[in-house]
């Protein structure tokens, strides 16, 4: 759901993430992943399509739980301008902090709660850059192929 509102309307973002990490060092991890995002707004609904980099960093273990931080930068696509009087291309900030809860030596489970910024960092104009501030959670599956 939005957080806080600097546009004329009101957005909400539902999302599909699919991604894959890389272990650069213990308790630290790189991030590549593809978000598909329904956004309602008051007028033309749209999707959102996004490739975004990261990094995972654990800051709490205690048996199979740990907690992390992240930090996502990348870039989306819509067929419709995101927000309203915004563009469609636009620039993607994410961060947040979560739980994992290792089931096994193969599957996760994963919760975070999330700050998602979209935006086109004003390239079109002060006029045509309206950001999304959402903030939310999100529930998921970790599967490890090693």
């Amino acid at each position: 759901l939005e957080a806080w509102n600097y546009n004329t309307s009101h957005e909400e973002l539902y999302g599909l993430v699919q991604g894959v990490t890389y272990g650069l060092r213990d308790g630290l991890v790189l991030t590549a992943r593809q978000r598909l995002y329904y956004l309602s707004q008051r007028a033309n609904d749209s999707r959102v399509l996004g490739l975004t980099l990261g990094l995972r960093a654990r800051v709490y273990r205690h048996g199979r739980t740990s907690g992390f931080v992240q930090f996502d930068f990348g870039v989306s696509d819509s067929p419709i301008a995101v927000p309203q009087r915004g563009t469609r291309f636009n620039y993607l900030a994410l961060g947040g902090t979560g739980v994992i809860v290792q089931l096994n030596r193969r599957l996760g489970l994963i919760g975070t709660l999330e700050l998602v910024h979209i935006s086109n960092a004003n390239l079109a104009g002060p006029d045509r850059n309206p950001d999304i501030e959402a903030i939310g959670p999100s529930l998921g599956l970790i599967v490890a192929f090693n």
